[in-house]
């Protein structure tokens, strides 16, 4: 009877918890990339809204002007 010894090399091979590691870090720059560009939406859309209360001069004739505007009068 014959005997053989199955070895396994180790070389080059990145192991399974250093490959989620560099996922990890796309997926949280990833994150930190989406959370920065909602804020400045954010940012611009309270900038566009108070403009627009300027603008109209005031909370009731920005209403006011708001749904003349949707009824097309």
């Amino acid at each position: 009877m014959k005997e053989t010894t199955l070895t396994k090399k180790r070389q080059g091979v990145r192991t399974d918890a250093q490959a989620r590691e560099g996922l990890d870090t796309f997926a949280k720059s990833g994150i930190s990339v989406m959370g920065g560009v909602s804020a400045l939406i954010a940012l611009w859309a309270a900038a566009c809204f108070i403009g627009g209360l300027i603008s109209a001069g005031g909370p009731v004739e920005l209403a006011y002007s708001w749904f003349k505007a949707i009824a097309g009068l």
